[in-house]
């Protein structure tokens, strides 16, 4: 269990995603998140490489998925939970899933236009 192991070894998560998938042919202005269901072999493959790595806890890409942005957020969410607990079978090794979770890019009320509860709404 995960948190049996806090405090008596090191653990490390994966990096960045957003750069990895970059690298991998991510195209300026299109959403990192999209690639779970449009390419999901190229994220699956940014996975491996973390684990590869030695990572021990691997985040899903979908740091930026919300209903503002999205109107298949769960959709995007679950092939990103699908995508890594895909990779941590394939590659053999024990690993945790982490789901990744990003700010909504609005403002709360009385500085911006999202109330709270619209914003609790998004994350719950």
């Amino acid at each position: 269990m995960l948190l049996n192991r806090f405090g008596k070894e090191l653990l490390f998560f994966d990096g960045g995603m957003g750069t990895q998938l970059q690298k991998k042919g991510l195209s300026p202005g299109e959403l990192p998140e999209t690639m779970n269901i449009t390419c999901p072999d190229i994220v699956k493959s940014v996975h491996m490489d973390y684990l590869n790595a030695g990572c021990d806890i691997i985040t899903t890409n979908t740091f930026g998925a919300n209903s503002l942005k999205f109107d298949n957020v769960e959709e995007i969410i679950s092939s990103g939970v699908r995508l890594v607990k895909e990779a941590i079978r394939e590659s053999g090794k024990k690993a945790y899933t982490a789901l990744d979770v990003g700010p909504t890019g609005k403002l709360l009320k009385p500085c911006g236009t999202l109330s709270f509860d619209e914003a609790y709404n998004l994350f719950r």
